[in-house]
């Protein structure tokens, strides 16, 4: 495996803080904020509650 500093993607880090991507990700699925029950993803950030019904993920840098 190569050092990060000899690698081509090494600087990645400053790519990312240059162009404001958001580097958070979240899980296939997630507890439900009102019940705590396991959600599976559906698209993107939007997730099902089988009591709920859908609901979208918030990042960590949005709360």
């Amino acid at each position: 495996m190569p050092e990060e500093r000899a690698s081509p993607s090494g600087g990645w880090h400053e790519v990312y803080g240059a162009m404001a991507v958001d580097t958070d990700f979240e899980a296939d699925s997630l507890d439900c904020p009102a019940c705590g029950d396991d959600c599976p993803r559906l698209h993107g950030r939007t997730f099902w509650c089988p009591t709920h019904g859908t609901w979208e993920a918030r990042s960590a840098s949005a709360a």
